[in-house]
Order: C-alpha cells, then sequence, then structure tokens
C-alpha cells in the first residue's frame, strides 16, 4: 500500500468493536504493520521477507508478541495516558495478556492482524487490478500502473475507516479518567529521537526512490510517513519504561508513608 498508516488497521480494528473480549487490539494493530516492519530492520531494496508466509511466524509473530508483552505487563498505555489526556483511550492497552488465556488471544490476534495485511496487498495490487483496464496513469510526474492507482484509493478509503473506528473506541472511552503525571516532556523527547532515527533509516529511500519502489516517490513517502510514526511510537514506549519505574516508586513511597502516618 503506498499509504500504509491507517489503511492496513481498516480490516481489524471493526473486530475489536464486535467482540472486544476476544481480540487484544494492541495484538491486532501491531501485527497488521508487521510485514511492513521488516522495512524499518532492513532499508535495503530487497527487504521484502516481511510478507513472505513463514515471515508471519518467524518475523512478525515475535516482534509483535514482544511488544504487546512490554506494553500490556508494564501496563505502558497508562503511562501514557496519565501524561497526555486526549490519549485516555489506552489506559489498559494491551493489559489482558496478563490474563486468564490472555496469551493466547493475544497470539490468534497478531496472527490475524499479519494475515491481513497480506491479504489487503493481494487485493488492491493483484485482485481487483486484473478486471481493470492495464492503463499508465501520471500524477506528478509521477508513472502509476492500475494496481498502484487501486492501492491509492484503497488507501484513502480503509484509513477513513480506520479513523471510524478509532472515534468509537475513543467514545467508548470518554469517561476513563487516568490521574495526571508529571514526565510528558521524557515522552517528547524519546519521540523526537525515534522521528529522527526513522528519518535517517528512510534516508536512502529518499535519495533514490526508483531503487525501492516501481512507482517512485508516491511509495516512498508513503513508507517514510510510516517509518516516522514508527518512530513517534517507538520512542514513546522506550520512554515510558522509565516513568513507569518512576511512577512504581512513587506508589510505593506514598504507600510507606501512608503506613508510617497510621501508625
Amino acid at each position: 500500500m503506498p499509504l500504509p498508516l491507517l489503511a492496513h488497521q481498516a480490516p481489524i480494528l471493526p473486530l475489536k468493536l464486535w467482540r472486544p473480549s476476544l481480540f487484544n487490539g494492541t495484538a491486532l494493530v501491531i501485527g497488521s504493520v508487521g510485514p511492513d516492519l521488516a522495512y524499518i530492520v532492513d532499508a535495503s531494496p530487497a527487504a521484502h521477507f516481511g510478507h513472505t508466509m513463514g515471515a508471519q511466524f518467524y518475523f512478525c509473530l515475535p516482534i509483535t508478541m514482544l511488544a504487546v508483552l512490554v506494553i500490556g505487563g508494564l501496563d505502558l498505555g497508562t503511562v501514557v495516558a496519565a501524561r497526555f489526556a486526549r490519549l485516555r483511550w489506552l489506559s489498559g492497552a494491551a493489559t489482558d495478556v496478563t490474563k486468564s488465556g490472555g496469551l493466547w488471544r493475544a497470539l490468534a490476534s497478531t496472527l490475524i492482524g499479519s494475515f491481513s495485511h497480506l491479504g489487503l496487498d493481494a487485493l488492491t495490487r493483484d485482485w481487483i487490478p486484473r478486471f481493470l483496464p492495464a492503463r499508465t496513469y501520471h500524477l506528478a510526474h509521477v508513472s502509476m500502473w492500475t494496481s498502484t492507482v487501486v492501492q491509492l484509493v484503497a488507501s484513502v478509503l480503509f484509513a477513513l475507516l480506520s479513523l471510524w473506528a478509532l472515534r468509537r473506541m475513543w467514545m467508548r472511552n470518554a469517561s476513563v479518567s487516568v490521574a495526571p503525571r508529571p514526565g510528558v516532556m521524557v515522552l517528547v523527547a524519546f519521540a523526537v529521537l525515534g522521528v529522527a532515527l526513522a528519518v535517517r533509516q528512510a534516508w536512502p529511500a529518499l535519495q533514490h526512490p526508483d531503487w525501492y519502489f516501481d512507482a517512485g516517490r508516491l511509495y516512498v513517502w508513503g513508507h517514510t510517513a510510516f517509518f516516522v510514526a514508527c518512530g513517534v511510537v517507538g520512542g514513546v514506549l522506550v520512554g515510558a519504561v522509565p516513568l513507569w519505574i518512576w511512577d512504581r516508586s512513587s506508589r510505593h513511597n506514598a504507600t510507606v508513608e501512608s503506613i508510617r502516618d497510621s501508625r
């Protein structure tokens, strides 16, 4: 997909809305971009291994499960929500992985997410274009084949579907309250660092777009935006770990003080 951001979440977010207790939302979302994470790990033009059948098990599954276990085990969603009021819907993200059956639910959700990625790619790149005229379009000096046009339109439509689903989730959690805590600048600093690393990784493709994608800059800029988003999310999650330690220490100290006062 030329614009993977939000588009690949469209097939799986409605599942979480439909039966919240059956799916791990964090595993669904991370799994749905798992194949494209291969481009971040290996930025070479040949880095398509993430989209192979085997990679869904030896790459997408372990990397997604590691992220889910860390986020859920440390409750990093609540740590982040306590610093950004608008992200209160993240509170409790992936924590169901620590409950009975949670690990199997996360495993199944991960594979559903990653295979939905492959299915959506195949649908828009191979299947739908077979029923359309094989013409070449020119837009902003970028030569795009029929499949690319289909993928571009699908990216926009699926992104709108994802935004609708995210709004529904936000409304469901509108009443969730998280006590505000200091540490916003820590998360911002780590997010900026993540963006810098992401741009550095995407830089070769920006310099030589035709080496990486047949459709040139359209795909490169879309995937660069994806890199940046991953940099922000990854940076925030890394920054949330020391804040989790700080929060835990603060709660411990508060408990000790409370016990002392009661005496």
